[in-house]
């Protein structure tokens, strides 16, 4: 938002000025288009940036839910030369998810696809069409089957033994640790060692800058909802955007080639990983794998990562409810063993965090933004082809109308509660629902709570001398994801017996 914000204040005011006759022109003319139809209500509109401003200061999905306080769950808005619709209530969510989700399961095209995705040859910004059908169901069956998450197991108890090991020896020395690139570095190299069973330290440092770089550019980019202006550059996004795809594309041309360099006759079917599976399917472009290999490692290393750093700042926040998610582990788990994930299905306290860490901090707060293949109604409105939609999961999963005491973080709301987040029940959705529900949902569900309940039993967890829970803050920052403003910073240290550790095959330098 910073970087709009500069350029629509320090660009050159003449030119922007001769573009306002085209853009209203263009105005002039969707209104004429559109006379007649019952579009959903909406605040004024300014000429040539439409409703462009609310979304200037402050998080978009902020701005975005107090529009829907005054205009309704269903809003029209028009970014520039887009036309949006903001869907914020579960009764909406569920009529573009599910009623009518034949219409809506397309993605629209822009900026970020074009430079990063190739014009949607992946899966994530791919057109409902027959390459997203053949896409998704090799990701579910070959990556996210339960077969091929539970052939994972040792992998994922491996980085998070790691990680433990970083931070114990992090603490032992007393040396303060960012949590968020703590939990990035394990994800990303577990995602990587899923995809292609790459840990060389090098080229996941360079993967991972790639993914920062991409998810703190953000969906917002000012040259697509004025496209007049993207010859110009005035951002820089749309050169920074083109810069990293570049890079990830050298990247991955690089692994590529070393993989078919190999003798794959020395291979056997359980040493495939899931690029092997890829390249050896036909219908497949090089740049398609890139880009499916992309989709995966941009979901799997910052939504689960992002989500347990906001699921221990919220349980920092709240002493008492991290005193019970530490009773529940001591009393199943004990002192005499570490959690595995055998163990998560019978920790309800820790599922009931994991889900209302979900429903308060949802990193997808305005989810991937959906598209309309032809005209439609929804609650009575009329919705013409080719409009973007967009479901504001913060706004959801805060709604006074569902929830009680919306803005207070509570696991105890989901114990005993049949509403799950599995996309079943839109009063709550991190994963989506339907046809553009998450595929590595499943495998989310298991990573999250089992390393937060590594957290919470084997570690001591400590802020900054001289802070409290009072001053744990949840500002946010906004980019393809929502994560926390400013770092935390803790100080991790064991919390159990040293042999407890040393079973488990955990071994410390300091020991």
């Amino acid at each position: 938002m910073e970087d709009l914000i500069a350029v629509l204040t320090g660009g050159s005011v003449q030119f922007l000025a001769a573009l306002v006759f085209l853009y209203v022109l263009l105005k002039i003319f969707n209104r004429v288009r559109y006379t007649g139809r019952k579009r959903p209500p909406g605040p004024p509109s300014l000429p040539l940036i439409g409703h462009f401003h609310h979304l200037l200061f402050g998080m978009p999905h902020h701005s975005l839910a107090k529009i829907a306080e005054k205009y309704g769950s269903i809003v029209w808005v028009e970014l520039g030369a887009v036309n949006a619709v903001v869907v914020t209530s579960s009764d909406m969510a569920r009529e573009v998810l599910k009623t009518q989700d034949h219409i809506f399961a397309s993605r629209p095209s822009g900026i970020v696809v074009e430079k990063v995705f190739k014009k949607a040859q992946g899966l994530v910004w791919s057109p409902f069409n027959d390459h997203f059908r053949l896409a998704r169901k090799i990701i579910l069956t070959e990556l996210f089957s339960e077969k091929r998450i539970d052939s994972f197991k040792d992998l994922r108890r491996q980085m998070t033994f790691r990680t433990l090991r970083t931070a114990f020896e992090e603490g032992h020395a007393k040396h303060y640790i960012n949590l968020a690139d703590l939990m990035h570095n394990q994800f990303i190299s577990l995602t990587t060692r899923m995809l292609f069973q790459l840990d060389r330290h090098a080229q996941n440092k360079d993967l991972l800058e790639i993914v920062d770089d991409f998810t703190s550019a953000g969906w917002f980019v000012i040259e697509e909802f004025f496209p007049l202006l993207k010859p110009l550059d005035l951002s820089g996004q749309v050169r920074r955007l083109k810069n990293i795809g570049e890079r990830y594309f050298e990247l991955l041309d690089s692994i590529i080639d070393n993989r078919l360099k190999e003798n794959s006759n020395s291979k056997s079917n359980t040493e495939e990983d899931f690029l092997d599976v890829l390249l050896a399917t036909s219908k497949f472009s090089r740049v398609q794998v890139q880009l499916l290999l992309l989709d995966i490692i941009i979901v799997g290393t910052d939504t689960s990562s992002d989500t347990i750093v906001w699921a221990i700042t919220e349980l920092l926040r709240h002493p008492n409810i991290m005193e019970r998610l530490q009773s529940e582990l001591d009393d199943a788990i004990g002192k005499e063993r570490l959690v595995e994930e055998a163990d998560l299905n019978n920790l309800e306290y820790l599922q009931a965090v994991v889900k209302e860490t979900l429903r308060l901090h949802p990193v997808a707060a305005l989810g991937v933004p959906h598209y309309s293949t032809e005209a439609t109604k929804v609650a009575g409105y009329d919705i013409p082809a080719n409009t973007r939609v967009m479901l504001n999961l913060y706004a959801i999963g805060r709604d006074p109308k569902v929830w009680e005491n919306p803005l207070k973080f509570d696991p105890s709301r989901f114990l005993n509660s049949s509403i799950d987040v599995k996309g079943q029940h839109y009063e709550v959705l991190p994963f989506g629902s339907g046809r553009r529900k998450c595929p590595g949902m499943n495998l989310a569900l298991v990573s999250v709570p089992y390393n937060l309940a590594q957290l919470v039993h084997a570690c001591t967890i400590s802020l900054p001398k001289g802070l409290t829970h009072l001053d744990v803050d949840v500002e946010e920052k906004f980019g393809m994801t929502v994560v926390r403003r400013n770092p935390l910073n803790l100080l991790l240290k064991r919390r159990l017996p040293s042999e407890v550790y040393r079973r488990a095959g955990l071994q410390f330098s300091d020991v």
